[in-house]
């Protein structure tokens, strides 16, 4: 399932203002892993209440499998993921997906068509989450074939994101 038009193609490496990233994939392992172990408390459930991802005891060779699967998803067009970078600094991940729900008519689907999350190391001189956040809604609103992306639990709270899926469905006069 491609997420994203056959004619659009993804940028493999992107200059942002204080913010870069690049396809992520295994050439950023021991970066990714480094900041995982650093900061699993603080980046887990980025991708929901419920999500424990990175596990407390992931292994490299896990984080490594990761970043395989998401070199194929971009290369196929089925998600795209990036690691962020402030120069030679590993900042964290972005992570652009189709919204997967297993409840039927998900109004998501209807009002999105992507979701984004994004993770940072909180290192010390980290950037402000807000202005990365503003700064990666910006470039997907500008470059990227969306019509909306979503970006739970940063715009949508995710007590908002859960009752979204039950949303009526708008009928134009009908």
């Amino acid at each position: 399932m491609h997420l994203i038009p056959a004619s659009f193609v993804p940028p493999r490496t992107v200059s942002l203002a204080n913010l870069d990233l690049v396809v992520l994939s295994p050439e950023w392992a021991q970066q990714d892993f480094a900041a995982l172990e650093r900061c699993a408390d603080t980046i887990r459930h980025v991708f929901g209440p419920d999500n424990h991802w990175p596990d407390a005891d992931i292994s490299y060779e896990e984080n490594l499998a990761d970043l395989l699967r998401h070199e194929r998803e971009f290369n196929e067009g089925e998600a795209f993921a990036y690691a962020m970078l402030q120069g030679e600094r590993y900042l964290g991940c972005l992570h652009i997906k189709p919204i997967k729900s297993r409840i039927d008519n998900d109004a998501r689907r209807r009002l999105f068509q992507a979701q984004a999350f994004f993770w940072l190391a909180n290192d010390e001189a980290q950037p402000d989450p807000g202005s990365v956040l503003a700064t990666l809604r910006d470039w997907l609103n500008a470059e990227w074939p969306f019509e909306a992306v979503a970006w739970p639990g940063r715009v949508q709270g995710w007590d908002e994101w859960q009752a979204m899926a039950h949303a009526p469905c708008m009928n134009d006069g009908a």
